[in-house]
Order: structure tokens, then sequence, then C-alpha cells
């Protein structure tokens, strides 16, 4: 009688929640960014990049724009229509970031690069808005990798989406230096406070019971007509930069696109019910 074979054991399934080494990449920034806060190497390495990248105004421009919390909002929303709690996340990060990096700010009263270089500075340049107080942590920077990290926590190992969405956030939180708004202690520490956030919002009970209830059919419908109207009102808002049409109509189509989505999702939704 031949032997029986225990069957192999299937191989592992990719780690879809890579929430470990996410979390331990944004101590590591925030680490690394308080160790720099304040040494000349900070100044210089600020300096070098504001001069040796802003050749390039209006990509750079794009780029600091992108990073406002209300664009995170409406690309992570476009992209989330079958994952509305990484929407979900994203509501509760853009509260509880808001409230810590604000505090931070008001508390460490770290001057920006225009208070300390000055104006007239030979090398030095400032794009868009002078800005002079409140300089750590960037906001901006803790904005994107939370919208990067809650974006990348649900995509599979071997996704090329996943590599998009930290070359995006790594380029949107550099334009912060290059623009002159910070310094790279600022960036590091925003950036890691948007990791960790991305990381510890996920785990909560209140973001699994609202993306719940942003995945009813009613809800999903709501949202599906709110972002082309988002991203309407984006186009036109002054927020610091003037969009060339290219960009509107870009933005625009981001809009429509999710909105499409977030549809056909209630739609599917709802002939899931009415067929049980």
């Amino acid at each position: 009688m031949p032997s029986q074979q225990s069957p192999r054991p299937s191989p592992a399934p990719a780690d879809r929640n890579p929430w470990l080494p996410q979390a331990a990449v944004g101590l590591a920034a925030i680490v690394g960014g308080v160790a720099l806060m304040g040494l000349p190497l900070d100044r210089s390495w600020g300096l070098a990049v504001n001069e040796g990248l802003g050749e390039w105004p209006a990509f750079w421009s794009f780029l600091t724009w992108s990073g406002l919390g209300v664009c995170g909002f409406l690309l992570l929303t476009a992209c989330s229509a079958t994952e509305p709690r990484r929407v979900a996340g994203m509501l509760v990060a853009l509260v509880v970031g808001g409230l810590l990096v604000h505090t931070l700010k008001r508390s460490l009263q770290v001057e920006r690069p225009l208070a300390v270089f000055g104006a007239d500075h030979p090398v030095f340049q400032v794009i868009g808005e002078a800005l002079h107080k409140g300089s750590m942590p960037s906001g901006h920077s803790a904005t994107v990798w939370a919208v990067a990290g809650l974006l990348a926590l649900r995509e599979g190992a071997a996704s090329w989406w996943r590599h998009a969405w930290w070359a995006l956030a790594s380029l949107q939180a550099l334009s912060r230096i290059v623009v002159g708004a910070h310094w790279p202690s600022d960036v590091l520490v925003g950036s890691g406070i948007g990791l960790l956030l991305s990381v510890g919002v996920w785990h909560l009970g209140v973001t699994a019971r609202l993306g719940r209830w942003l995945g009813g059919p009613v809800v999903r419908l709501c949202v599906a007509g709110l972002l082309p109207p988002l991203a309407v009102a984006l186009c036109w808002a002054d927020l610091g930069w003037a969009l060339p049409p290219g960009v509107q109509l870009g933005v625009m189509a981001l809009g429509v696109w999710g909105g499409w989505r977030w549809w056909r999702q209630a739609v599917a939704n709802q002939s899931g019910q009415g067929a049980t």
C-alpha cells in the first residue's frame, strides 16, 4: 500500500498590511528629524536643496499645493471606492494630525528658513507664500505621508502602486524644502508623524465603524456626487497657487473618475442587496 504523504503547506500569503515596518520607518524619521533640528547641518542641507532644485518653480509649486489636506483627501477618496475604511482613516488622521501638528508648532516656535536667511540672501529663495514662524513640524509632510501610508497599507507587497505612493509622498515632502517653507528636520518629523498616523488610525475601532458607514449604498452615492464638485472647487479656490489649465483638467478628471468609481460600487452594492 503506497504511503500517504502529508500535503505540502501552501506558501504564506503576501503581507497586505505591513504596518510594523511602516511604523518603524515613521519612528526613525521622527528620531532623525529631532536629532537634526537646529544643527548647522540642517541649515546647510536645506539651503543646498533649495538652491539646487529651485530651477523648476512650477513643478515644485504643484507638488507643495498637492500636499494640502483637501488635495490629499480628494486623491485618497478617488482611489478608495472599494476600500472606504481608508477614507475613514484619512478623516480621523486629518483631525488628530491637525491638532498634533499645530500644537507642536505653537509649542516649539521654530523659525522658518526665510526668517533665518532673510529675504536678501544671495542664494536662498522662496517660491510662493512667505512664511516666518511655525516651522516644526511640516504639516504638508504629515498629510502626504498619511495619505501614502493609508494607500500603501492595502496594496499588495509586490504592487508597483505602493512604490508610486512612496515616490509621490517623497517628492511632495521634498517640495517643502525647495519652496523655502521648511527645514529638512521639519520634513522628517512631519513625515514620520504622517506614517505613524496612517498606522494608528487604521487600527482604531472608530475607523472601522466609520468605514462600514461610508460603505453603505446611500453614503457611497453621496460621496460619488461630492467628488466632482470638490475637484472643481479646488481648481478655483485661492490656495496659494494658481493652477495652470492642464492641472485643472487633471484635477477635474480625478474628481469625475473617483465619483464614477464610487457610483459604480454603490450600484453594485444595491444590486447585491436586492438579490438577497
